[in-house]
């Protein structure tokens, strides 16, 4: 089927007469866009046997966009001391005219239909986007593959590919509360765009059909209902011969070139939304047959279903804000798999703002996962693993407080965070697993890790002096087994704006130590400095520059006998400018 590029020829010749009367004279027909980069790193080093990086490296990169009316033309390149790289766009371009309530797309270009049918899918061809009043039209047409033959001095099996075709049609309307859209959209491979076929490939063409339904309508204030039901039909192999009487032939095959291998796969979402001025409450619900595809996306998850529930409140005048998300994810639809998967995961995040001065944030999330194998239904046969089912579940929990007091002349700001995190998983013969426990009838594995995060800050703004100081000390710790790791250490920084805040100098140190079980693992003294340089321009529309430069120094202190002191020096040298 070739009239594709009939399409293909007749947007291109709606481009060229109706692209772009609209900028013509408005002195904005040819535009320029871009950005120039230089980077430069020095390195330096006492004690290392192998150092970290080369002495000196420096990278250089930019890209211009050329838009003519609208025509984006990208140019871009990167070069450094190891080689370098410059692209252009003729031979992968796209062009997306728009005109008024009109947008075309030419080219090698992609449109997004839904996540049922097509699904941002690069085609080499053309597509039209209408939005006229309460309407929206998408239709597309273009090769969805390339044809890549089988070399067999490459041997490259896994990557032979028919050529395929897509073309797509999507028609919409919308007002005021309701509205609906039907999607149609048909992919085939080309069977004879292969010169060679190897027998032991896995690779066969295929056809495709999906029609789609979806729909949005307001029931009443506050109440929204969604929902979005799509039938695909798929053949795997065209190349199979046709043996089905005429009776048994279904109506469509004559449209997806069915045979035996042909199938019919259903998906489908529902989401229905209440708002009020307090509080707000969601449930969603998704089920995908096993096997759905489509031929207008990459990949796409199938043999699921989905259940989310979320409610939210806002509560004393907006300064308690609670949000729950739960959700509950089943697979093996069929129960024709070796396992079964069940997922859950919440959360639960709460804010209090009592005044201005003082905020509270908490989080706690928790997600499990269980995995159940099949049974063996051989009698003279015992697979161990059956009674080897998986679960794990990791639990966090953190909470912020901070509190900031002051005058119009300094302000001060004191924050403390926590995190407490544990992941457990279990293995063994685990007959039923929920959200946050499982029962375990014998046997099994406990392998737990513990994780606690503690920071805590002071800040300090001198407004006069447009300078800063932050005072920070964290500790963190890991239980895993019978190891015990154990990482802390203070920072102090300084920062302060010059030259009327278009720079910026900004100092620090922190050290660091780091236990296991109680000896000493590293020592670390990191010093650093940086400065960023923000100068203005007269004209804006000439362009910005920006420049930077940071120099980090590390000392890592020996500590065992007849080990040496470490020191790195690295300095970042950054210019950019754009337009």
């Amino acid at each position: 089927m070739k009239w594709w590029l009939v399409i293909i020829a007749i947007t291109q010749t709606f481009y060229i007469q109706a692209q772009n009367f609209d900028k013509i004279g408005s002195g904005e027909e040819v535009k320029v866009t871009g950005m120039l980069a230089f980077s430069s790193i020095a390195y330096a080093h006492n004690g290392l046997v192998y150092p970290s990086r080369e002495p000196f490296t420096w990278y250089a990169s930019g890209n211009v966009n050329l838009s003519i009316l609208d025509v984006s033309l990208p140019f871009t390149y990167t070069y450094s001391n190891q080689g370098g790289k410059f692209t252009q766009p003729f031979n992968r371009t796209s062009f997306n005219p728009s005109y008024k309530w009109a947008k075309a797309y030419i080219g090698i270009t992609s449109m997004n239909f839904s996540r049922y049918t097509l699904s941002g899918h690069l085609f080499a061809g053309a597509g039209l986007e209408l939005s006229p009043g309460n309407w929206k039209i998408q239709i597309m047409s273009g090769r969805l593959n390339k044809a890549i033959d089988y070399d067999v001095e490459s041997d490259n099996l896994n990557e032979i590919v028919y050529k395929r075709f897509g073309y797509g049609l999507k028609i919409g309307y919308q007002k005021n509360k309701f509205g609906g859209s039907v999607t149609l959209f048909k992919a085939n491979d080309v069977a004879k765009s292969l010169t060679y076929i190897p027998l032991n490939t896995l690779v066969k063409p295929q056809d495709n059909l999906v029609i789609s339904l979806d729909g949005k309508a307001e029931l009443f204030s506050g109440l929204i209902l969604e929902g979005e039901y799509a039938i695909s039909g798929l053949t795997q192999n065209t190349l199979l011969e046709n043996e089905l009487t005429k009776d048994s032939r279904k109506p469509v095959y004559a449209l997806i070139n069915g045979n035996e291998s042909t199938g019919y796969f259903n998906a489908y979402k529902t989401s229905l939304k209440y708002n009020l001025s307090f509080m707000s409450l969601a449930f969603q619900f998704e089920h995908i047959d096993p096997g759905y595809k489509t031929l207008g996306g990459y990949f796409f998850n199938n043999d699921l279903e989905n259940y989310t529930f979320a409610p939210s409140f806002s509560l004393f005048k907006k300064k308690l804000s609670l949000a729950l998300n739960t959700g509950y994810q089943l697979n093996n639809l069929s129960n024709d798999k070796a396992g079964t998967t069940k997922r859950w995961v919440g959360s639960i995040n709460g804010s209090f703002t009592p005044n201005q001065n003082v905020v509270v944030n908490g989080n706690y999330s928790n997600f499990s996962t269980f995995t159940k194998n099949r049974p063996t239904t051989d009698p003279f046969y015992f697979v161990g693993a059956d009674t080897m089912n998986f679960y794990q579940v990791a639990q966090t929990a953190s909470g912020m407080i901070s509190y900031n007091f002051g005058t119009d002349s300094i302000r001060h700001g004191l924050q403390g965070l926590y995190t407490y995190q544990v992941a457990t998983n279990l293995t063994g013969a685990i007959e039923t697993a929920g959200a946050f426990g499982t029962n375990l009838s014998f046997g099994g594995e406990k392998v737990p890790t513990k994780t606690q995060i503690t920071n805590l800050s002071y800040a300090c703004q001198f407004i006069p002096m447009k300078a800063g100081m932050t005072i920070a000390g964290n500790l963190n710790q890991t239980i895993f087994n019978d190891q015990l790791m154990r990482f802390f250490g203070p920072t102090l920084s300084l920062q302060k704006a010059l030259w009327n805040k278009l720079a910026n100098l900004s100092i620090g140190t922190t050290y660091n130590r780091q236990f296991s079980n109680g000896s000493i693992q590293s020592n670390i003294l990191n010093h650093r400095i940086g400065f960023t340089l923000n100068p203005k321009s007269k004209n804006s529309k000439k362009g910005k520059a920006t420049f930077s430069a940071n120099a980090n120094y590390l000392q890592r202190f020996a500590i065992q006998a007849g080990e040496s002191n470490i020191n790195e020096f690295n300095l970042f040298l950054n210019l950019n400018f754009s337009i």
